[in-house]
């Protein structure tokens, strides 16, 4: 037997429990501590009685449970002992209070034909409405298309000429400063970002200059009609007004 079954033997010997082979001479045996093969007896509890006998609490004994005493439980004993339970039948139906609760239920979770109707009749409206606004503003965007495509359309010209204007303002200035150095740097150096920053400070100097220059202009030619407004007015034995302030610039006005 050990010699079959060591690990059976080796259980056995440590716990005393009976084998669980499948072999029906070892699951007829069990080892011993004098390795001395035994029968073991298969043995199992029957179950305990159950207590079907009836149970009615007395409400007037003070240690019966609280729980005991409600109509919930008297309900329960005279569903499960019937008229043996010695109490009314009539206490299994639902009270007016009970009544009136389960129809305010029933109202709430369950509404009526009409009411279901006229909900049904509410949503429908509410997306009746709902398709004609996202109709009237589909209609309102389509015609609205072609000027947006064409909008977009100069949009992207604008900025692709701004691009190649930069682009060529920048190879004018990389041209300036190699010609001022006299000879070819890598962009990223010093002296090269140097000379691109005194480059640009000096066409914004004469921006500035030449729209000043330009504003000067414009006030002298304005002086200069005046004063031939003026003497023609005089030939003519009238005189005209000639403390009319000039339009302020934009960047003085916004100072």
């Amino acid at each position: 037997m050990a010699r079959e079954f060591p690990r059976l033997a080796f259980l056995c010997h440590f716990r005393n429990l009976s084998p669980c082979l499948g072999s029906s001479t070892a699951s007829r045996y069990s080892r011993t501590q004098n390795d001395s093969c035994v029968q073991v007896a298969r043995y199992r509890a029957p179950p305990f009685p159950l207590d079907r006998s009836r149970y009615i609490p007395d409400k007037s004994d003070p240690k019966t449970p609280e729980f005991q005493k409600t109509l919930k439980f008297d309900r329960k004993l005279w569903g499960r002992h019937g008229e043996a339970s010695g109490l009314d039948p009539s206490i299994c139906w639902p009270t007016n209070a009970e009544l009136a609760e389960m129809q305010e239920e029933e109202r709430d979770w369950s509404p009526t034909l009409q009411e279901m109707q006229q909900s049904i009749a509410i949503k429908r409206s509410a997306e009746e409405s709902d398709r004609l606004a996202r109709e009237k503003r589909i209609a309102a965007n389509m015609a609205r298309m072609p000027k947006l495509i064409e909008q977009v359309y100069e949009e992207r010209r604008l900025k692709k000429e701004q691009l190649e204007e930069t682009k060529k303002s920048k190879e004018r200035l990389i041209a300036q400063a190699r010609e001022r150095l006299g000879y070819n740097v890598h962009p990223s150096s010093p002296k090269f970002v140097a000379m691109i920053e005194e480059i640009e400070n000096e066409e914004r100097k004469q921006k500035k200059k030449a729209k000043r220059a330009k504003q000067e202009a414009i006030k002298e030619a304005f002086k200069a009609a005046m004063a031939t407004a003026e003497a023609a007015k005089i030939q003519d034995g009238a005189t005209i007004n000639t403390d009319i302030p000039l339009k302020p610039h934009k960047n003085q006005t916004d100072q």
